[in-house]
């Protein structure tokens, strides 16, 4: 008996609905009520997503792992990224040596991504060649070597830092840079502040070892290059990140 009330019921309910279908229908249409119903449906499911996302634990960071130190370094090992960029980070010599990565000038999540992302000619390395958290461990590795030592460069020469800044955006460095020289994933690295030293700045724009073009003297000059250095020495450093505040 209850069965039969209860198929009395959702027959009902079901010829009231129809009948408020047809309804609508007639006063708006069959294309706007198709319209309509739709927009409904986006709306619905876009309400669950949020729900999904409220109830889903929240996803770690990608500059959280702190990364084992000894690992990093035979992985660093391994990989024969010596080769290129030095035991200890420090950059190599020849023709396609890396450039100085050790200590790393930007945080682990560019890192990731140059490393995955690499521009010719270092070769990427995928998540089956490299873990992420196997290049946190590098990245760990990279962290705890010596910067070089501050009496082993010789002095940049003085440059005029407005000009260099004019210099910066007329040569188009901002486009892979961005204007503080701050950097862009895929892009560019990292330039300021405290730029590698000024030999090293200027051998790699006459002479990059990457897919950056080449600026020659006739492009700029050595004493431009020298007002565009001192523009990056001249940026300051970002507020400590320990001192931004999370968003609630």
């Amino acid at each position: 008996m209850n069965d039969f009330l209860a198929g009395r019921r959702s027959r009902s309910k079901g010829r009231v609905m129809g009948e408020r279908v047809r309804y609508l229908i007639g006063r708006v249409g069959p294309m706007r009520f198709l319209a309509l119903a739709g927009a409904a449906g986006l709306l619905i499911l876009g309400y669950r997503n949020v729900l999904a996302r409220e109830t889903r634990p929240p996803a770690q960071r990608v500059n959280s792992p702190a990364g084992n130190t000894e690992n990093g370094g035979k992985v660093f090992s391994s990989q024969k990224c010596a080769d290129c960029h030095g035991s200890q980070g420090e950059g190599g010599k020849g023709t396609i040596a890396g450039p100085r990565i050790g200590p790393p000038r930007f945080e682990l999540a560019m890192f990731v991504d140059a490393v995955r992302n690499a521009k010719a000619p270092m070769p990427s390395f995928s998540s089956r060649d490299i873990s992420d958290a196997a290049l946190a461990d590098v990245y760990a590795f990279l962290k705890t070597t010596a910067p070089p030592a501050q009496g082993s460069v010789s002095p940049a020469p003085a440059g005029n830092a407005g000009n260099g800044k004019a210099l910066f955006a007329k040569a188009g460095c901002y486009e892979c840079h961005d204007y503080q020289g701050q950097g862009g994933a895929g892009t560019g690295p990292r330039l300021a502040p405290n730029p590698i030293a000024f030999t090293a700045f200027m051998a790699q724009c006459r002479q990059p070892v990457n897919e950056m073009p080449p600026y020659t003297s006739k492009v700029l000059s050595d004493g431009e290059l020298a007002d565009i250095y001192a523009y990056l020495q001249s940026i300051p450093a970002p507020p400590a990140a320990s001192s931004v505040r999370l968003l609630p």
